[in-house]
């Protein structure tokens, strides 16, 4: 691979990257990845891991909240809510 070839790929791929950073969130849930459109076109870090969120972190994140919910994956927010009331299920129990 010439130089030009690798500059026109990481061109390609810098693009694409800007692009999905833009529009969507990767999220990353207790069972799967899911790409889930964002509600306003905003560079923010795309990446986003709910397997441990709690309800002050959903109060933080309005804007994945809400395109989470717009996208009809709710169950994404349930999942992680959850594995919350588990967590707390068994901290009472150890005590």
């Amino acid at each position: 691979m010439n130089r030009l070839s690798s500059f026109i790929l990481g061109m390609i791929v810098g693009a694409a990257g800007l692009y999905v950073s833009e529009n969507y969130y990767v999220v990353r849930s207790t069972k799967s990845w899911h790409l889930v459109p964002k509600i306003a076109t905003k560079l923010e870090f795309p990446y986003r891991d709910i397997r441990e969120y709690t309800a002050e972190d959903w109060k933080n994140n309005v804007s994945l909240g809400a395109a989470i919910v717009k996208a009809n994956k709710t169950d994404l927010m349930v999942d992680s809510l959850d594995s919350l009331r588990q967590n707390f299920e068994s901290m009472l129990q150890s005590l």
